[in-house]
């Protein structure tokens, strides 16, 4: 799912999905106070009671000015802090706007043990690949911009033997990345769903993640995700486990967009059933499931076009 914008997946109703604070705000203050419809997806961990009271206060802000706004919650832990707030929604992974079509399987020689899709933050604790010797830190430095250069020896020197990207890699990059390394890496102890853990599987590459919150895991199998103790020992060998495994990379793609596709047709019927109650406008889920899914992108607004 984009920041800085908003998808906009139907009008009259207007339907509008987002997990952008700022673009919300922007739409929020333009929009008729009727029949305008928010789906908020949580980009950031809020299985805890005081963030999602937060939620809760500006939800309700937000219904006393006329809106509709309903939740989409990552994990099961923020899903039961919904339930008790009694605030509308649904758990359903901010996933399913992922594109599967800019991720596949290719033919590539296999160059590194692993990977690891990581800004260059503490929280992502990329020092506990240091004993890895074959990987690469797939980084970008927050507010370089796409120009700036990144710099992993300087950030992190337990790492400066890794491989890394100095400049910025678009998905086709990634992708090619992806099938260059034999597993992908999930390092944080906390954020929100890890759009990386998801690119990783679409990329045909089992995962070893610590114990973490913030709702990635609920994509995982155990055929070929393993979640080990958050020191560098562990990630090792967990990583020559999984690569022990010789898991074939098209069934791991395989299993995860039916995960998705799942998810997006309960997204889409609760989406169907919440308009009709609440406006008793009748929108079709299967037509709503292509207009939405078949091309994520096309239907997201820049922030400064909104």
């Amino acid at each position: 799912m984009l920041f800085h914008g908003a998808y906009i997946l139907h009008e009259n109703p207007r339907i509008v999905s987002l997990w952008d604070d700022v673009a919300l705000q922007k739409i929020s203050s333009q929009q008729k106070k009727h029949d305008t419809y928010f789906l908020l997806h949580l980009p950031w961990n809020h299985g805890k009671f005081q963030k999602m009271l937060r939620k809760k206060l500006f939800f309700s802000q937000l219904s006393s000015k006329g809106f509709m706004p309903v939740m989409f919650t990552n994990s099961k832990r923020e899903e039961s802090y919904r339930k008790l707030f009694r605030i509308p929604g649904l758990q359903c992974s901010a996933y399913i706007y992922t594109d599967e079509k800019d991720y596949g399987i290719l033919s590539v020689d296999k160059k590194y043990d692993a990977v690891y899709a990581a800004q260059l933050m503490p929280f992502k604790r990329i020092e506990l690949a240091k004993e890895l010797n074959k990987v690469f830190v797939l980084t970008y430095t927050p507010g370089a911009g796409k120009s700036g250069e990144n710099d992993l020896p300087s950030f992190c020197p337990a790492m400066k033997h890794a491989d890394y990207n100095k400049t910025w890699v678009d998905h086709i990059g990634k992708n090619r990345l992806f099938n260059q390394s034999q597993v992908g890496l999930c390092l944080s102890k906390e954020e929100g769903p890890m759009l990386a853990s998801l690119e990783y599987m679409l990329s045909g590459l089992p995962v070893v993640s610590t114990e973490s919150e913030g709702g990635r895991d609920e994509y995982y199998d155990k055929e070929y995700c393993l979640i080990v103790n958050d020191n560098p020992t562990a990630i090792r060998k967990g990583v020559e486990e999984m690569v022990a495994r010789q898991i074939d990379p098209n069934y791991i793609r395989e299993k995860t967009i039916t995960k998705l596709n799942q998810d997006r047709q309960r997204y889409v019927e609760f989406i169907s059933d919440y308009v009709r109650k609440n406006s008793h406008v009748i929108l079709d889920p299967s037509e709503l499931m292509h207009q939405i899914f078949d091309k994520p992108k096309n239907s997201f607004i820049p922030v400064d076009k909104l």
